[in-house]
């Protein structure tokens, strides 16, 4: 089975991920991963959406300029100094700062502008403190 440019993309920004050292008591959770967090839980969840291609060759010959985000959701328990999640969320905004290019065989995923830190969402157990980082990939030119 060959690999498709998309999962390569995953690949790439998934292993950035995992790159990642987080704090002391920190878990990163991939998608697929099984999770049980508690309500003392410290951890960063990470998701990864693809947004529409865009076609830039009229002869429809080279691939499109592929784009989405990822998401990294820092879940910082209620009770515990947020301040803490916030110097983690800004961590994980420079481990993915603008600039970023991730690199496997012929795909390369580039970050060209600083990921985002959103605002505070305060659920039943734990704050969440959302970390956005657009990425895009750029068709290889034909020799």
């Amino acid at each position: 089975m060959a690999e498709t440019v998309e999962m390569k993309i995953y690949q790439l920004l998934l292993v950035r991920c995992q790159e990642f050292a987080p704090p002391a008591g920190v878990t990163i959770v991939l998608p697929g991963v099984t999770f049980t967090p508690t309500a003392q839980s410290k951890f960063v969840s990470v998701e990864v959406h693809f947004n529409r291609s865009i076609e830039t060759d009229l002869s429809l010959v080279m691939d499109p300029i592929r784009q989405g985000f990822m998401r990294t959701n820092v879940m910082w328990p209620k009770g515990q100094a947020i301040v803490d999640g916030y110097n983690l969320a800004g961590q994980l905004r420079a481990h993915l700062r603008r600039g970023t290019k991730l690199l496997r065989a012929d795909t390369q995923v580039r970050i060209d502008e600083d990921p985002e830190i959103g605002v505070l969402v305060t659920g039943e157990t734990h704050h969440n403190i959302p970390v956005t980082t657009r990425w895009n990939c750029q068709p290889q030119v034909p020799a």
